[in-house]
Protein backbone atom coordinates (compact mmCIF):
# COMPACT_ATOMS: atom_id res chain seq x y z
CA UNK A 1 0.00 0.00 0.00
CA UNK A 2 2.72 2.03 0.75
CA UNK A 3 4.28 1.74 -2.56
CA UNK A 4 1.34 2.81 -4.21
CA UNK A 5 0.91 5.90 -2.28
CA UNK A 6 4.22 6.82 -3.06
CA UNK A 7 3.79 6.25 -6.86
CA UNK A 8 0.60 8.15 -7.35
CA UNK A 9 2.46 10.84 -5.28
CA UNK A 10 5.47 10.54 -8.13
CA UNK A 11 2.43 10.42 -10.72
CA UNK A 12 0.88 13.56 -9.06
CA UNK A 13 4.00 15.17 -8.98
CA UNK A 14 4.75 14.56 -12.83
CA UNK A 15 1.39 15.44 -14.15
CA UNK A 16 1.79 18.38 -12.56
CA UNK A 17 5.35 19.34 -13.87
CA UNK A 18 4.03 18.38 -17.53
CA UNK A 19 0.64 20.52 -16.48
CA UNK A 20 3.34 23.53 -15.97
CA UNK A 21 5.46 22.98 -19.11
CA UNK A 22 2.17 22.39 -21.19
CA UNK A 23 0.95 25.95 -20.05
CA UNK A 24 4.43 27.46 -20.68
CA UNK A 25 4.03 25.67 -23.54
CA UNK A 26 0.57 27.33 -24.59
CA UNK A 27 2.01 31.07 -23.59
CA UNK A 28 4.84 30.64 -25.99
CA UNK A 29 2.65 29.60 -29.28
CA UNK A 30 0.84 32.87 -29.16
CA UNK A 31 -2.70 32.49 -26.83
CA UNK A 32 -1.27 35.29 -24.60
CA UNK A 33 -3.13 36.16 -22.94
CA UNK A 34 -5.49 33.41 -21.78
CA UNK A 35 -6.83 35.22 -18.93
CA UNK A 36 -6.65 39.14 -17.30
CA UNK A 37 -3.36 40.74 -17.24
CA UNK A 38 -2.30 41.69 -13.81
CA UNK A 39 0.16 45.17 -14.41
CA UNK A 40 1.83 45.12 -11.18
CA UNK A 41 2.72 48.95 -9.87
CA UNK A 42 5.03 48.76 -7.39
CA UNK A 43 4.18 51.89 -5.43
CA UNK A 44 0.86 53.46 -4.26
CA UNK A 45 -1.54 55.11 -6.27
CA UNK A 46 -0.51 58.88 -6.98
CA UNK A 47 3.13 58.63 -7.88
CA UNK A 48 4.68 58.49 -11.30
CA UNK A 49 4.48 54.34 -11.38
CA UNK A 50 0.82 54.20 -11.05
CA UNK A 51 -0.01 57.73 -13.28
CA UNK A 52 1.61 55.94 -16.34
CA UNK A 53 0.90 52.97 -15.93
CA UNK A 54 -2.98 54.10 -15.70
CA UNK A 55 -2.19 55.90 -19.20
CA UNK A 56 -1.03 52.61 -20.86
CA UNK A 57 -4.46 51.28 -19.50
CA UNK A 58 -6.71 53.80 -21.04
CA UNK A 59 -4.35 53.21 -24.36
CA UNK A 60 -5.34 49.57 -24.30
CA UNK A 61 -8.94 50.16 -23.24
CA UNK A 62 -9.44 52.86 -26.01
CA UNK A 63 -7.38 51.55 -28.66
CA UNK A 64 -9.31 48.14 -27.67
CA UNK A 65 -5.26 46.06 -27.85
CA UNK A 66 -6.07 43.37 -25.63
CA UNK A 67 -9.05 40.49 -26.14
CA UNK A 68 -8.74 40.29 -21.95
CA UNK A 69 -8.65 43.11 -19.03
CA UNK A 70 -5.85 44.83 -18.86
CA UNK A 71 -5.88 45.45 -14.80
CA UNK A 72 -3.89 47.96 -12.81
CA UNK A 73 -2.81 46.48 -9.23
CA UNK A 74 -0.90 48.59 -7.20
CA UNK A 75 1.59 46.45 -4.57
CA UNK A 76 2.92 49.09 -2.31
CA UNK A 77 5.22 48.55 0.36
CA UNK A 78 9.24 48.08 1.28
CA UNK A 79 9.88 50.76 -1.07
CA UNK A 80 8.63 48.54 -4.40
CA UNK A 81 10.23 45.26 -3.12
CA UNK A 82 6.77 43.72 -2.12
CA UNK A 83 5.89 43.90 -5.58
CA UNK A 84 8.61 42.70 -6.92
CA UNK A 85 8.33 40.04 -4.66
CA UNK A 86 5.41 38.88 -5.94
CA UNK A 87 6.52 39.06 -9.69
CA UNK A 88 9.73 37.62 -9.01
CA UNK A 89 7.93 34.67 -7.74
CA UNK A 90 5.37 34.07 -10.45
CA UNK A 91 4.62 31.66 -13.05
CA UNK A 92 6.58 32.98 -16.14
CA UNK A 93 3.67 33.17 -18.54
CA UNK A 94 3.33 36.66 -18.82
CA UNK A 95 -0.30 37.40 -17.13
CA UNK A 96 1.90 38.91 -14.20
CA UNK A 97 4.07 41.78 -14.87
CA UNK A 98 6.20 44.59 -13.52
CA UNK A 99 6.06 48.35 -14.30
CA UNK A 100 9.37 49.90 -13.16
CA UNK A 101 11.81 51.89 -13.24
CA UNK A 102 15.61 52.97 -12.62
CA UNK A 103 14.98 52.97 -9.40
CA UNK A 104 15.95 49.27 -9.45
CA UNK A 105 19.54 50.20 -9.76
CA UNK A 106 19.30 53.17 -7.47
CA UNK A 107 17.72 50.69 -4.43
CA UNK A 108 20.63 48.82 -4.79
CA UNK A 109 23.16 51.60 -5.31
CA UNK A 110 22.11 53.28 -1.84
CA UNK A 111 21.83 49.65 0.06
CA UNK A 112 17.50 49.71 -0.08
CA UNK A 113 18.32 45.93 -1.16
CA UNK A 114 20.99 43.78 -2.86
CA UNK A 115 19.04 42.36 -5.94
CA UNK A 116 17.66 44.46 -8.86
CA UNK A 117 16.79 44.02 -12.31
CA UNK A 118 18.79 41.11 -12.64
CA UNK A 119 16.35 38.59 -11.21
CA UNK A 120 13.75 40.02 -13.67
CA UNK A 121 13.15 38.94 -17.34
CA UNK A 122 13.30 42.24 -19.24
CA UNK A 123 10.45 42.61 -22.12
CA UNK A 124 10.27 46.33 -23.35
CA UNK A 125 11.48 49.89 -22.53
CA UNK A 126 8.74 52.57 -22.87
CA UNK A 127 9.58 55.90 -22.35
CA UNK A 128 11.87 58.28 -20.08
CA UNK A 129 10.87 60.62 -17.41
CA UNK A 130 12.46 63.73 -15.98
CA UNK A 131 12.15 65.11 -12.91
CA UNK A 132 10.68 68.33 -11.61
CA UNK A 133 11.09 70.27 -8.60
CA UNK A 134 7.51 72.03 -6.95
CA UNK A 135 5.88 74.02 -4.54
CA UNK A 136 2.88 75.30 -3.89
CA UNK A 137 1.93 78.28 -6.31
CA UNK A 138 3.19 81.66 -5.57
CA UNK A 139 5.54 80.47 -2.23
CA UNK A 140 8.89 81.16 -4.02
CA UNK A 141 9.92 83.69 -6.46
CA UNK A 142 11.80 80.81 -8.64
CA UNK A 143 13.88 77.59 -7.36
CA UNK A 144 17.14 79.49 -6.26
CA UNK A 145 14.87 81.85 -3.79
CA UNK A 146 13.75 78.39 -2.17
CA UNK A 147 17.49 77.98 -1.85
CA UNK A 148 18.53 81.04 -0.76
CA UNK A 149 16.16 80.84 1.95
CA UNK A 150 17.33 77.29 3.31
CA UNK A 151 21.36 78.74 3.23
CA UNK A 152 19.65 81.72 6.03
CA UNK A 153 17.49 79.17 7.84
CA UNK A 154 19.41 75.54 8.08
CA UNK A 155 18.03 73.11 9.71
CA UNK A 156 14.19 74.45 9.75
CA UNK A 157 12.77 72.93 6.38
CA UNK A 158 12.86 69.61 4.44
CA UNK A 159 12.85 68.74 0.88
CA UNK A 160 10.01 66.52 0.12
CA UNK A 161 10.31 62.98 -1.98
CA UNK A 162 8.36 59.94 -2.59
CA UNK A 163 10.58 57.18 -1.50
CA UNK A 164 14.10 56.24 -0.43
CA UNK A 165 16.68 55.02 -2.48
CA UNK A 166 15.34 55.68 -5.84
CA UNK A 167 16.03 57.49 -9.02
CA UNK A 168 14.27 60.68 -7.54
CA UNK A 169 16.06 60.24 -4.39
CA UNK A 170 19.38 60.06 -5.60
CA UNK A 171 18.49 62.97 -8.17
CA UNK A 172 17.14 64.93 -4.74
CA UNK A 173 20.49 64.57 -3.11
CA UNK A 174 22.49 65.82 -5.97
CA UNK A 175 20.59 68.47 -6.54
CA UNK A 176 21.11 69.87 -3.17
CA UNK A 177 24.70 68.87 -3.34
CA UNK A 178 25.17 70.85 -5.93
CA UNK A 179 23.52 73.57 -4.53
CA UNK A 180 25.53 73.62 -1.21
CA UNK A 181 22.72 72.71 0.53
CA UNK A 182 22.30 69.34 1.94
CA UNK A 183 23.40 69.87 5.04
CA UNK A 184 21.35 72.57 5.67
CA UNK A 185 18.02 70.43 5.46
CA UNK A 186 16.08 67.23 5.93
CA UNK A 187 14.92 64.95 2.69
CA UNK A 188 12.04 63.42 3.53
CA UNK A 189 10.71 60.12 1.78
CA UNK A 190 6.50 60.05 1.90
CA UNK A 191 6.70 56.37 0.71
CA UNK A 192 4.89 57.44 -2.57
CA UNK A 193 3.40 60.56 -4.99
CA UNK A 194 0.25 60.68 -3.38
CA UNK A 195 1.51 61.33 0.44
CA UNK A 196 4.18 63.21 -1.08
CA UNK A 197 1.73 65.81 -2.56
CA UNK A 198 -0.60 65.71 -0.12
CA UNK A 199 2.17 66.95 2.88
CA UNK A 200 3.24 69.40 0.66
CA UNK A 201 -0.87 70.90 -0.04
CA UNK A 202 -0.86 70.77 3.74
CA UNK A 203 2.37 72.68 4.06
CA UNK A 204 4.84 70.05 5.80
CA UNK A 205 7.48 70.50 3.25
CA UNK A 206 7.91 73.51 1.57
CA UNK A 207 9.67 72.06 -1.70
CA UNK A 208 9.43 68.86 -3.22
CA UNK A 209 11.10 66.69 -6.44
CA UNK A 210 9.50 64.10 -8.53
CA UNK A 211 8.80 62.82 -11.63
CA UNK A 212 7.43 65.21 -13.84
CA UNK A 213 4.17 63.17 -15.06
CA UNK A 214 2.92 63.04 -10.98
CA UNK A 215 2.60 66.93 -10.64
CA UNK A 216 2.14 68.16 -14.37
CA UNK A 217 -1.26 68.39 -14.03
CA UNK A 218 -1.69 70.31 -10.94
CA UNK A 219 0.80 72.55 -11.97
CA UNK A 220 -1.53 73.57 -14.94
CA UNK A 221 -4.49 73.41 -12.89
CA UNK A 222 -2.80 76.16 -10.48
CA UNK A 223 -2.81 73.23 -7.28
CA UNK A 224 1.60 73.41 -7.45
CA UNK A 225 4.26 75.35 -9.69
CA UNK A 226 6.78 73.52 -11.72
CA UNK A 227 9.99 76.15 -10.55
CA UNK A 228 13.10 73.97 -12.85
CA UNK A 229 12.65 70.33 -14.36
CA UNK A 230 15.99 67.82 -14.54
CA UNK A 231 15.67 67.39 -18.80
CA UNK A 232 18.61 68.48 -20.81
CA UNK A 233 15.88 70.76 -22.93
CA UNK A 234 12.84 72.46 -21.45
CA UNK A 235 9.99 70.29 -21.80
CA UNK A 236 7.16 71.58 -24.42
CA UNK A 237 4.46 72.03 -22.30
CA UNK A 238 6.44 74.20 -19.78
CA UNK A 239 7.95 76.51 -22.38
CA UNK A 240 8.38 78.81 -19.39
CA UNK A 241 10.18 76.31 -16.91
CA UNK A 242 13.73 76.36 -16.53
CA UNK A 243 16.06 73.47 -16.77
CA UNK A 244 18.51 72.81 -13.78
CA UNK A 245 21.15 73.55 -16.12
CA UNK A 246 19.88 76.41 -17.16
CA UNK A 247 20.16 77.91 -13.60
CA UNK A 248 23.60 76.64 -12.74
CA UNK A 249 23.26 73.77 -11.52
CA UNK A 250 25.18 70.78 -13.62
CA UNK A 251 23.24 67.49 -12.39
CA UNK A 252 24.76 64.21 -14.15
CA UNK A 253 21.60 62.43 -15.36
CA UNK A 254 18.98 64.49 -16.95
CA UNK A 255 17.05 61.64 -17.05
CA UNK A 256 16.61 59.99 -13.55
CA UNK A 257 14.23 57.07 -14.86
CA UNK A 258 13.97 54.89 -17.65
CA UNK A 259 10.38 53.33 -17.17
CA UNK A 260 10.40 49.46 -18.57
CA UNK A 261 8.40 46.01 -18.29
CA UNK A 262 9.38 43.64 -16.82
CA UNK A 263 8.51 39.85 -16.14
CA UNK A 264 9.37 36.81 -13.54
CA UNK A 265 12.54 35.40 -14.55
CA UNK A 266 13.08 32.27 -16.91
CA UNK A 267 10.28 33.82 -19.68
CA UNK A 268 10.46 32.05 -23.00
CA UNK A 269 11.45 34.48 -25.58
CA UNK A 270 8.74 33.45 -27.89
CA UNK A 271 6.79 34.80 -25.41
CA UNK A 272 8.59 37.83 -24.18
CA UNK A 273 8.73 38.77 -28.03
CA UNK A 274 4.89 38.32 -28.11
CA UNK A 275 4.38 40.46 -25.13
CA UNK A 276 7.11 43.14 -25.96
CA UNK A 277 5.04 43.72 -29.64
CA UNK A 278 1.83 44.55 -27.20
CA UNK A 279 3.77 47.12 -25.56
CA UNK A 280 5.11 48.89 -28.28
CA UNK A 281 1.69 48.90 -30.08
CA UNK A 282 0.43 50.75 -26.94
CA UNK A 283 3.10 53.20 -26.59
CA UNK A 284 2.99 53.98 -30.32
CA UNK A 285 -0.48 54.39 -30.31
CA UNK A 286 -1.93 57.76 -30.71
CA UNK A 287 -3.59 57.72 -27.68
CA UNK A 288 -0.81 57.09 -25.78
CA UNK A 289 1.41 59.53 -27.22
CA UNK A 290 -0.95 62.43 -26.70
CA UNK A 291 -1.30 61.35 -23.21
CA UNK A 292 2.51 61.32 -23.13
CA UNK A 293 2.91 64.60 -24.76
CA UNK A 294 0.95 65.90 -21.96
CA UNK A 295 2.38 64.74 -19.26
CA UNK A 296 6.04 65.06 -20.14
CA UNK A 297 6.81 61.71 -20.99
CA UNK A 298 9.82 60.93 -24.00
CA UNK A 299 8.41 57.58 -25.62
CA UNK A 300 11.35 55.33 -26.28
CA UNK A 301 10.31 51.82 -27.13
CA UNK A 302 12.87 49.31 -27.39
CA UNK A 303 12.84 45.83 -27.01
CA UNK A 304 14.06 43.94 -23.73
CA UNK A 305 17.60 43.31 -24.72
CA UNK A 306 18.07 46.93 -25.33
CA UNK A 307 16.06 47.61 -21.99
CA UNK A 308 19.11 45.29 -20.16
CA UNK A 309 21.92 46.33 -21.99
CA UNK A 310 20.46 50.51 -21.13
CA UNK A 311 20.22 49.59 -17.34
CA UNK A 312 23.72 48.12 -17.10
CA UNK A 313 25.33 51.21 -18.37
CA UNK A 314 23.01 53.18 -16.04
CA UNK A 315 24.13 50.97 -13.30
CA UNK A 316 28.01 52.02 -13.46
CA UNK A 317 27.01 55.71 -13.76
CA UNK A 318 24.60 55.37 -10.84
CA UNK A 319 26.92 53.62 -8.73
CA UNK A 320 29.74 56.27 -9.33
CA UNK A 321 27.69 58.64 -8.59
CA UNK A 322 26.48 57.44 -5.72
CA UNK A 323 30.38 57.08 -4.44
CA UNK A 324 30.80 60.70 -5.56
CA UNK A 325 28.31 61.95 -3.63
CA UNK A 326 28.99 59.63 -0.48
CA UNK A 327 25.35 58.49 -0.22
CA UNK A 328 26.76 54.84 -0.02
Amino acid sequence: MKRLVIAGAVVALMFGAVSTAFAAGEAEVGDWPSRDVRYVVPYAPGGLSDVTARMIERAVREENLLERPFVITNIAGASAGNAMEEVRAATPDGHLLLHHHTSFISHVALGVRDWGYEEFTPIAMLFEVPQAAFALPGEWDGLEDYFEYVRANPGETTFAGSSLGGGTHLMGEMLLSEAGIRDDLRYVAHGGGGPMTSALLAGEDLMGLTQLPTVLGDHHSGDFEILAVSSAERVDSLPDVPTFAELGYDIPLQTSHRMGVWGPPNMPQELVDEIAAFFRTVVESDTFRQLAAENGLFVRYEDGETLRRAFEQDEEIIMGLVEEFGLN
